[in-house]
């Protein structure tokens, strides 16, 4: 890279050095910051003046408090809040439960078939939330669900014993869907915890309670943490599940509540001033929490052990509980893909929502399977959803890639400052975002339009799946050891040849599992699309709410089906490309 040299106000003597601008060195943390505050503070300062407004928009006039008020003033506001609470700490403890189960089944122990399921333990990942929770309608509605019906049966009820369009019923499945994610967050920990410390306790008579409370615990408990605290934030964001079960019900959280009041709220005109004015409230708590989580991740990262290349896992004996374990493994993956997967699959290839019974077989057709690849509005969809997938996942790889190497490695000024700013969109829920750029593109004059486009969709994607890539690309960089691109320097090597040439190849790997990760998600996402849907950015993700709600469920389970082939295949070459990385590391 070329050196931006001062003009001397006179020539300069023989072999003197001329020391650069000082500015100079903050060119690049200007160019990032620019592009992050475009991203995610511009946003949210619109949508901070718009809370102020009597309008609901910015450029409205004058000035007030009354939208604030109106929110946190109203007699259900302290029932959304502390419905919002119970979901979100019900979700994480249930999806912390099992993951733990399974990291500790999997990788301490020796459950038949560890690498088998370690593989498809990450399977339910290419069902989309909004899936699991139609899926889980069709198999626990009271009059219709096909369990509920079966038990019935079974036991000669007079009413269902279950009921998903609830509380509970939004607890169990948020944190069966949340399983995966858990899973991949403790799985390292629990993998890499040296065996000598276990076998020192247990040498010294301890038994299997000392055990956990004075060596297992204390070494996991930062990384349960930390997945605890990116869990609850993950559950105070979500839209999908509330979305689908508990909206029906009535039953509304912080999310669902903002959806309501910006799309279906009783004057039948979007209160976005109220909006703003909730999404403040929210703000403030996930960003504590998004505060939270990084310095515990920071802090699990200390929690290390130091191992020689003999290292191996001890694995404990279940004896006659293998089978007992197997068994408990097998129950999850049936709740999690099978019995939701196949209810789908099965309203897929009937006319209209059935019993599942011998002779509704006759009823079976591919007619919901063949309007999905003839109509035109399901080919418009799943173009705009390949494309926007597309195109997000190649922005945030650039940026990710392009943050990390001046955070990380160049260690410009103001690198603290960027690395907060990308990983801020963690803390915006998918409703709340789609409101902020509403505001952004009906207020500012780009001379093209961008609101009611697929373009204003990549936009919201690539704001909120930034800090997943910066994350991923980070840690990559840190562990790059820079002698390589050092050597290239000082061969003659400039800058960019350096980059292209070293550091590139070497982070490769990482930057396709980043790209095809946000490929998938992107193809997943509801909540954002949903909010800044209009008649030319129809996603497949909002044509299948539209079907779910508008009444047409074998529509909807035949767009659903289609969509986790999809999935799979991305989070297959996901897979392959992690293998890849961990050969090439080994």
């Amino acid at each position: 890279m070329r050196t931006i040299e001062a003009l001397p106000a006179q020539s300069a003597a023989p072999g003197e050095v001329k020391r650069p601008i000082a500015w100079a060195r903050w060119l690049p943390a200007i160019g990032a910051g620019a592009v992050l505050a475009y991203l995610v503070l511009v946003p949210l300062l619109l949508m901070l003046v718009s809370s102020l407004r009597p309008g609901g928009f910015p450029l409205d006039p004058g000035w007030t408090f009354a939208n604030y008020a109106t929110v946190y003033g109203a007699a259900g506001f302290p029932r959304l809040v502390g419905t919002t609470i119970a979901f979100a700490i019900g979700s994480t403890a249930l999806a912390l439960a099992l993951g733990i189960a399974l990291a500790w089944l999997i990788e301490r122990t020796d459950l038949p078939l560890r690498g088998t399921i370690r593989a498809l333990v990450i399977l339910p990942m290419a069902t989309p939330p909004i899936l699991l929770a139609i899926g889980w309608a069709m198999l626990l509605s009271p009059r219709t669900g096909f369990f509920n019906l079966l038990i019935r049966d079974v036991f000669g009820l007079a009413q269902s014993p279950f009921n998903v369009f609830s509380l509970g019923g939004m607890i169990f499945v948020e944190g069966l869907s949340l399983v995966p994610t858990t899973f991949l967050f403790l799985s390292p920990a629990f993998r890499n915890m040296d065996p000598s410390l276990e076998e020192a306790a247990i040498t010294s008579g301890a038994g299997i309670g000392m055990l956990l409370r004075r060596i297992l615990l204390p070494m996991l408990w930062p990384s349960i943490l930390a997945a605890g605290a990116f869990l609850l934030i993950v559950c105070l964001v979500v839209f999908d599940i509330p979305g689908t079960l508990g909206m029906p019900a009535r039953i509304f959280v912080l999310s669902t509540q903002i959806y309501y009041l910006a799309v279906d709220s009783p004057t039948g005109v979007p209160l976005y001033g109220q909006v703003s004015a909730l999404a403040a409230f929210f703000l403030c708590i996930l960003f504590v929490l998004g505060w939270a989580y990084h310095r515990l991740t920071r802090q699990a990262q200390r929690y290390r052990t130091i191992t020689g290349k003999g290292f191996r896992p001890r694995l404990m004996r279940l004896g006659g509980w293998r089978w007992v374990a197997f068994a408990g493994v097998s129950a999850y993956f049936l709740l999690a893909v099978v019995a939701p997967l196949a209810i789908l699959f099965w309203t897929s290839l009937m006319p209209y929502q059935t019993r599942v019974t011998w002779a509704a077989l006759d009823l079976v057709t591919l007619d919901n399977h063949i309007d999905f690849f003839a109509n035109r509005r399901v080919l418009e969809a799943a173009g705009n959803s390949l494309t926007v997938a597309l195109v997000a996942a190649t922005a945030v790889a650039l940026i990710s890639v392009v943050l990390a190497w001046l955070v990380v490695r160049a260690k410009i000024p103001g690198a603290r400052l960027l690395d907060g700013l990308a990983f801020a969109p963690v803390a915006m829920p998918g409703v709340m975002l789609g409101v902020a750029l509403v505001y952004v593109y009906l207020t500012l004059d780009l001379g093209f339009a961008v609101y009611g486009t697929i373009w204003i969709i990549a936009i919201a994607y690539v704001t909120h799946y930034v800090s997943f890539g910066t994350r991923l690309a980070n840690g990559v960089m840190v562990q790059l050891h820079p002698e390589l691109e050092e050597a290239g320097a000082a061969s003659g090597a400039s800058t960019v040849r350096v980059l292209r040439r070293i550091t590139l190849p070497l982070i490769w790997p990482a930057v396709v599992a980043i790209w095809i990760w946000v490929v998938a998600h992107a193809l997943r996402e509801l909540s954002t699309a949903l909010m800044l849907q209009g008649r030319g950015n129809v996603v497949v993700p909002t044509l299948l709410w539209d079907y779910w709600s508008g009444g047409e469920p074998n529509r909807a389970a035949a767009v659903g089906v289609w969509l986790v082939v999809a999935l799979v295949i991305f989070l297959s070459l996901w897979q392959a490309v992690a293998r890849s990385r961990l050969e090439r590391s080994s």
